[in-house]
């Protein structure tokens, strides 16, 4: 690997040291149009290709050897920090994926030590020995990590149920203490759930149905010369009805024989 290219001087590092793959940060002076009173060109440096395990403690570690640093920025992508908020960039510390970083050193002497360390070396960014998560598996554990555990979620919603009913159980109880109770000014409240509980409510169309047919049996015998003829009408019927039934059972008795054989 050169230890230059495009300009960027290239500087050999990996997560920690049973880490077995290598990875390349490129930096150089920053430079920019823009005057920024935190990121003065003469002290600050400019590094890009960051990986997303490296943080802004790595960073002051790694550097630390060129001279005192001042401060350290992470962004998403280059720019002045008034370009940066105009673009919502997320802020340094939730910054994901590869990043770009700005190493603001307190002398100016510090940026030609960093520029003039040795490429070949490789520099380890993390001081523990914990194994680094990177590609597939980084992405399937944070695909996992961003949905709760099913056994745990279950316990928290039956833990919730059980504090629910003991609740309304309890809310229950003590309005049913409460009923037919008088108040501090002698009032009672009378509840559905007495000795005579309201009539159940019901549908329209039949409160409306059984509207028709009390005004039709109301209007039926209405007058009393109705009412007359109604009764006149009933006695005819029955008689009526009487001399049917006397012809059929004199038609039944002549109808019988005595039939031995």
């Amino acid at each position: 690997m050169a230890s230059e290219v495009s300009g960027f001087r290239t500087i050999c590092v990996k997560f920690n040291e049973k880490c077995s793959s290598y990875h390349f940060l490129f930096c150089k002076r920053h430079s920019t149009r823009d005057e920024d009173a935190k990121k003065p060109p003469d002290k600050t440096l400019f590094v890009v290709n960051i990986p997303p395990y490296c943080t802004k403690g790595a960073l002051k570690r790694l550097f630390s050897c060129c001279g005192a640093i001042k401060d350290v920025y992470l962004v998403k992508q280059p720019g002045s920090e008034e370009k940066e908020t105009a673009r919502l960039v997320i802020p340094s510390q939730k910054v994901k994926g590869f990043k770009v970083g700005y190493i603001v050193f307190k002398k100016s002497s510090s940026i030609n030590t960093a520029l003039a360390l040795d490429s070949s070396t490789v520099r380890v960014l993390s001081t523990t020995d914990q194994p680094v998560i990177t590609g597939m598996k980084k992405w399937i554990q944070e695909y996992y990590q961003q949905y709760p555990d099913s056994t745990n979620l279950q316990a928290e919603i039956d833990e919730f149920m059980a504090k629910f009913d003991g609740n309304k159980e309890q809310m229950d109880k003590e309005a049913a203490e409460a009923q037919n109770q008088p108040d501090d000014e002698g009032w009672v409240t009378v509840g559905r759930s007495g000795r005579n509980p309201a009539a159940p409510r019901l549908d329209p169309a039949e409160l409306e149905e059984k509207r028709k047919k009390k005004k039709k049996r109301a209007l039926l015998n209405f007058y009393q010369f109705q009412q007359r003829e109604s009764r006149r009408e009933h006695i005819a019927n029955l008689r009526k009805k009487f001399d049917e039934d006397k012809k059929r059972i004199a038609e039944m008795k002549s109808a019988r024989k005595f039939r031995p054989y």
